[in-house]
């Protein structure tokens, strides 16, 4: 207690919130908190309640259960890779690069829910808005419904894919991921030319895991797709 008489708000201190005062968003920024610090197998309802300061069947006021709270979770890094993303300009493959960098950025923001997020649909406000841009682009771009609809699907696949795939690697502890990342620096250049020859060739050039630069390579391929297509088409026409 302080002089006054007021409650500290350290953590297993904290006084019980008001009934009433939680919402979906305070969860969500909370259980955040937990799968950033912890991982997710830690992220229960009874660890969300002793974050909120709230008893554990409040949560399940908001959410049913954890997977529920999964896929608010995943809205969530939608919606905070938009709010970073910049408006649509003249220039759709610049466009979609960019909703690839930030929605990639969110991810590793928080990798723990992000290794997790590729396979899930939230079927969410900000997922709906993320979906509505992406198609955006492939319609300006000069693709018709059905193969606008195709390559969106192509785009945002890799998108979340290679993201999750990044969050994972970024997830792991720090002696394994450590160990994965000097591999491809210290096991592949060992290997014998004579059994594997191309890899002895290309080894010493290997960049790593974590490069950035892989992300927009891969992005990039499916832009050009997508420029070169509607290209050609516009040729024969």
């Amino acid at each position: 207690m302080t002089k006054s008489g007021t409650r500290t708000t350290k953590r297993g201190d904290r006084s019980r919130l008001p009934r009433g005062t939680l919402s979906q968003e305070l969860i969500v920024q909370a259980a955040f908190r937990v799968a950033d610090s912890s991982g997710m197998e830690k992220l229960t309802f009874q660890a969300l309640g002793r974050e909120l300061s709230a008893h554990p069947t409040a949560i399940y006021r908001h959410f049913r259960n954890k997977d529920e709270l999964l896929l608010a979770l995943i809205d969530a890094l939608h919606e905070e890779a938009l709010a970073s993303t910049p408006p649509p300009t003249d220039d759709w493959a610049h466009d979609l690069m960019e909703i690839a960098i930030h929605t990639h950025e969110a991810f590793l923001r928080h990798p723990r829910v992000g290794a997790l997020a590729a396979a899930r649909t939230a079927r969410r406000e900000n997922e709906f808005r993320s979906v509505e841009r992406k198609l955006d682009c492939m319609r300006r771009a000069g693709l018709d419904d059905a193969e606008a609809a195709r390559y969106y699907r192509v785009f945002a696949d890799l998108v979340l894919a290679y993201s999750a795939m990044d969050a994972s690697l970024a997830a792991l502890s720090p002696e394994l991921r450590d160990a994965d990342l000097r591999a491809w620096k210290t096991d592949y250049l060992t290997l014998p030319p004579d059994k594997y020859p191309n890899i002895a060739r290309v080894a010493p050039r290997f960049v790593g895991l974590d490069d950035p630069q892989n992300f927009v390579t891969a992005v990039q391929a499916v832009i050009d797709t997508v420029r070169a297509k509607t290209e050609r088409e516009a040729r024969h026409t």
